[in-house]
């Protein structure tokens, strides 16, 4: 049993930790590539790769037509919605700062809980909000408290933000009658193929293969198996043995990984005042998977 549990912690660690460097490789691909082709080609590659995989090993399910619909919506929230504005969003602000604010998505974990699953607000779900929006203002604020940034990134990550909280819903209900390959391997098709009519439309007529450098193809790879896949898969399989709160909580580690990640590979900025903001995000996520007095 403690090696199961340590297997899993394991794997939901590791999933965040890919999960983190999506950050760098967006930055890297989006010199050469525009976002609607990155995402088109990130979940092309992925789902392809996973049906064929999970069929090889004898994972693959075929959904009942009960739950096609479901299917359906799962990929509308995720990937289509989650990563039309987190790619933009990213491209508009630094891999830290967007880190950040996908960060809070187990921040907000409650409110849907209650709106949805009726479920109960506690005042350290309330304090843990109000925590993190601080850390987020801090890692978004520059020394002296003067915003640099592009409000309209702010705005697309944020709502991404909430087409995960979408899909947390969804995915859930599905866990427990399709296996993590089974649920990936659908997802990221039928997110291609809602990607692949804005690619003709906005970006096919600009798009060249021989103008890709080497660099972009490898981080597109990193992007679409270790990315889209292993960490979606890795994630999935947390949240069925973990549960989908405790699994959430990993996120926590994102904005530190990738605020690494980013000073390292990307000479991104990581002023004392931020790594003060981080940290604050960071309690303030833990604060709100806590319990206490039910109030609402």
């Amino acid at each position: 049993m403690l090696a199961k549990n340590l297997m899993v912690y394991g794997i939901v660690i590791l999933s965040m930790l890919f999960w983190s460097m999506t950050y760098i490789w967006y930055k890297i691909v989006f010199i050469e590539l525009n976002p609607i082709t990155v995402m088109t080609f990130r979940l092309g590659i992925s789902g392809v790769t996973l049906l064929i995989f999970s069929k090889l090993i004898n994972k693959l399910q075929i959904p009942d037509k009960s739950d096609f619909y479901w299917f359906i919506i799962l990929s509308v929230f995720q990937p289509f919605l989650y990563f039309l504005a987190e790619s933009y969003g990213v491209s508009m602000v630094s891999s830290t700062v967007s880190a950040v604010i996908i960060s809070t998505i187990p921040v907000f974990t409650p409110i849907v809980a209650y709106l949805f699953l009726n479920d109960r607000i506690s005042k350290l779900n309330i304090v843990g909000i109000v925590v993190s929006f601080i850390g987020v203002l801090m890692v978004l604020l520059e020394d002296d408290f003067h915003f640099n940034g592009s409000v309209k990134g702010i705005l697309l990550l944020f709502g991404a933000v909430f087409s995960a909280l979408g899909y947390a819903l969804v995915i859930v209900r599905l866990t427990y009658k399709y296996n993590s390959f089974t649920i990936i391997s659908w997802q990221n098709i039928l997110g291609t193929i809602m990607f692949l009519p804005l690619f003709f439309i906005f970006d096919f007529h600009d798009f060249s293969v021989l103008n890709i450098s080497k660099s972009v193809i490898i981080n597109m790879l990193y992007l679409s198996l270790l990315g889209s896949s292993v960490s979606y898969i890795f994630f999935t399989y947390s949240i069925k043995n973990l549960g989908i709160i405790k699994a959430t909580l990993f996120t926590n580690l994102i904005p530190a990984f990738t605020a690494v990640f980013a000073y390292y590979m990307l000479n991104e900025e990581l002023s004392a005042f931020k790594i003060g903001g981080i940290l604050v995000v960071i309690t303030g996520l833990f604060l709100g998977q806590k319990r206490s007095v039910k109030i609402i």
